[in-house]
């Protein structure tokens, strides 16, 4: 059943988060993101798709979400195109309630290890490090300063879906170092003048709970973050390279906590 004029409308502007409903919903695509959605128990608010894109695989996707009580419905391809985010549809969409999760109520158990995310404007970069943040036991975000919205499309479908195993919070960094204090988090700053990160591995050996701040590429960390650092440190490379992208910087770092907190002594 096609849309009307009204609700294509609004499903538009979820696409860049203009109008009250872009403050509550979130629009999520791609066979291989919403699978994960349902591997994580997210349940959309809704689905939509066009029966003549789909693929084998996404076909049994929409049958798995409609057994799972799912509201699916089938619209015309253009429809479908109209709402997407990107240029080639794989002719299925769906808008998900944003997460409730603030400072004040993070989730149930808080994480040994979680991930800053202080003015990542390049959502390609913010997806990646939410990616990698789900690979290595971050199993929370904050995001802070002047960035990419966390739930824009490009942010969603950069991070292969896995923005729906982390919890992701948005807040004012002053906010956010406060709160890393009162819950005993060791704040440790993505610098580039910052001391080299094999180094300040045995420092924080022993620490019970870590965070990383990782900052635009541009900017860096806010003043607010590096003043309430522990440590600031960096990922030696070769001098042939400037610097490496925000998002690469974060992984490694993050691979290198998992790591140290997976080490014997540790």
């Amino acid at each position: 059943m096609a849309l009307t004029n009204t609700e294509l409308k609004s499903l538009k502007a979820l696409r860049s988060r203009r109008g009250p409903l872009a403050e509550r919903r979130f629009l999520a695509e791609g066979v291989r993101v919403l699978e994960d959605a349902f591997r994580f128990r997210v349940r959309p608010a809704a689905v939509y798709v066009a029966a003549t894109r789909l693929s084998d695989r996404g076909q049994t996707l929409v049958g798995q979400l409609e057994q799972s009580g799912a509201t699916v419905r089938e619209i015309p391809a253009r429809q479908l195109d109209a709402i997407a985010d990107t240029e080639t549809s794989q002719g299925i969409v769906a808008v998900f309630e944003r997460p409730g999760v603030t400072l004040k109520q993070p989730g149930r158990v808080l994480p040994r290890t979680l991930l800053v995310c202080d003015g990542i404007s390049d959502p390609g970069n913010m997806g990646t490090l939410f990616r990698s943040a789900l690979a290595f036991g971050f199993g929370c975000v904050v995001v802070c300063g002047d960035g990419a919205d966390p739930f824009a499309p490009k942010v969603v479908r950069g991070s292969a879906g896995a923005i729906f195993g982390l919890a992701v919070i948005s807040a004012e960094a002053k906010a956010v170092t406060a709160w890393l204090s009162a819950n005993g988090y060791v704040l440790i700053a993505a610098d580039q003048k910052g001391a080299g990160f094999a180094r300040a591995l045995s420092d924080l050996k022993g620490k019970d709970r870590l965070a990383l701040a990782v900052g635009s590429e541009g900017q860096g960390l806010s003043a607010t973050l590096v003043k309430a650092c522990h440590s600031r440190v960096r990922v030696e490379h070769e001098p042939v390279v400037e610097s490496l992208n925000a998002a690469v910087a974060g992984s490694i770092l993050m691979k290198g906590l998992y790591d140290l907190c997976h080490s014997p002594n540790s």
